[in-house]
C-alpha cells in the first residue's frame, strides 16, 4: 500500500515538474534591443522608473565607451545623483548622461555558481575523508554534495534577466559590446 502510494506522489510530481518545464519554454524572449523611440528618450520618464537605491550604470557623453556604476541616491528632472564605489558621490546633469542601464542577474549568478561548487567541492571532499571511519556521515555529505550539484545546475539553468535599457539620450545608438557611442 505504502509502495503505491509513494509511486502516485512521485508520478504526479513528476507531471507537475515537466508542465512546468514546457510552461517555461514557451515564454517568448524579450527582445535584446527595445525600440529607441519614445519614453526611452525622456529623462523624466527614467526618473520615474529608476530604482531607488539599486544599483544602475551610467554611460556619460565625455566617455561613452565607459561604464560607471551607481547606486542611486536622488533622480530628479535635474540631475542624478550616485553614490559611487570608494564613497564618493557623484552628480550628473542630463546632457551629460548618454544612457542609464539597469544591470542584469549575471553577477549574482556567476556568485552563486561559485559558492555552490565551493560547497560541493567540500561536501566530496568530506564523503571521501569520512567514508572510512563513519559511513553514515559519508553518506549524509554525499546527499549533501547532490543537493549542491543539482541547486547549481538549477541556477545555470534558470532564466538570465539580461541589462535593461532605462534612458538614450537623442543622437546616441547602442553599441553591442559595451555600451552606447555617438551616432
Amino acid at each position: 500500500m505504502a509502495n503505491r502510494i509513494i509511486y502516485a506522489l512521485t508520478t504526479v510530481l513528476a507531471l507537475t515538474f515537466l508542465s512546468q518545464t514546457l510552461t517555461l519554454a514557451q515564454d517568448q524572449p524579450t527582445p535584446a534591443h527595445p525600440p529607441m523611440a519614445g519614453p526611452l528618450q525622456r529623462w523624466d520618464y527614467a526618473s520615474l522608473r529608476a530604482p531607488s537605491r539599486r544599483k544602475i550604470v551610467v554611460v556619460t557623453m565625455a566617455q561613452p565607451t565607459h561604464r560607471i556604476a551607481c547606486r542611486v541616491r536622488s533622480f530628479t528632472a535635474d540631475q542624478l545623483v550616485c553614490k559611487c564605489p570608494f564613497g564618493k558621490t557623484r552628480i550628473y546633469k542630463p546632457q551629460e548622461v548618454a544612457a542609464l542601464i539597469i544591470p542584469g542577474d549575471d553577477d549574482l549568478k556567476l556568485r552563486l555558481v561559485l559558492g555552490l561548487n565551493g560547497a560541493l567541492g567540500a561536501a566530496i571532499w568530506g564523503t571521501v575523508v569520512l567514508a572510512p571511519t563513519c559511513i553514515p556521515c559519508a553518506v549524509g555529505t554525499g546527499i549533501a554534495a547532490f543537493f549542491f550539484f543539482g541547486t547549481a545546475g538549477g541556477v545555470l539553468i534558470g532564466d538570465d534577466q539580461p541589462d535593461s535599457l532605462l534612458y538614450l539620450a537623442p543622437g546616441q545608438t547602442l553599441n553591442k559590446k559595451l555600451g552606447y557611442v555617438k551616432s
